[in-house]
């Protein structure tokens, strides 16, 4: 008899567990859907940001790469010495600049600030200067690059909210960064104009 006891009371209770984990499996697609929402906010949304914001910071520092290349290959620094076929440096780092920029989306330029580095070969640190040379340049103690600093403002992820939240860089106002780039001045005679 205590078997049969047994039996009835192992069915049963395999009844109720039955029942309870019927009832579980509805809970679980019902919080199924904020779960959702909470990994999109909390997760996927600024991810997406910071890769927008990472991307559009690439391109400037490539456009900055492009400018710095552009100038280095002119003839002369701040001077044009045939215009419009031979321009100065400076002029041909700003409209490469300006050309690069100008392709993408999302990034505004507000200044391209172009600098002579000159270097010691023998060591020492190295001296930048936004005018040209007042000597001839000195190749076999100096090194001489050109370098380029864009400043921009990258576009906010959700423009337009700034007036109703508090302002956020990249989020919803324009984030104010800036890229350099530097290469090695081709024609060394032409940096004293």
């Amino acid at each position: 008899m205590t078997s049969r006891i047994d039996q009835e009371s192992h069915r049963n209770g395999y009844r109720a567990w039955r029942r309870s984990a019927r009832r579980s499996r509805g809970n679980q697609l019902v919080e199924f859907g904020p779960t959702v929402w909470i990994i999109f906010i909390l997760l996927l949304f600024p991810l997406i940001a910071l890769g927008t914001l990472g991307l559009r910071y690439a391109f400037l520092a490539y456009a900055a790469r492009l400018a710095a290349s552009a100038g280095a290959e002119s003839s002369t620094f701040l001077s044009d010495s045939n215009p419009p076929s031979n321009l100065s440096a400076v002029n041909n780092a700003t409209k490469a600049a300006n050309l690069a920029v100008s392709k993408f989306s999302g990034i505004t330029l507000t200044s391209v600030t172009c600098y002579i580095v000159v270097t010691p070969l023998a060591g020492g640190p190295a001296v930048s200067q936004t005018s040209p040379l007042k000597q001839a340049a000195d190749v076999n103690n100096n090194a001489y690059n050109f370098a380029v600093a864009l400043q921009a403002q990258l576009a906010p992820i959700v423009p337009g909210t700034e007036q109703w939240s508090v302002p956020i860089p990249g989020v919803n106002s324009p984030l104010s960064t800036s890229a350099r780039a530097e290469c090695f001045f081709e024609s060394t005679q032409g940096l004293t104009q």
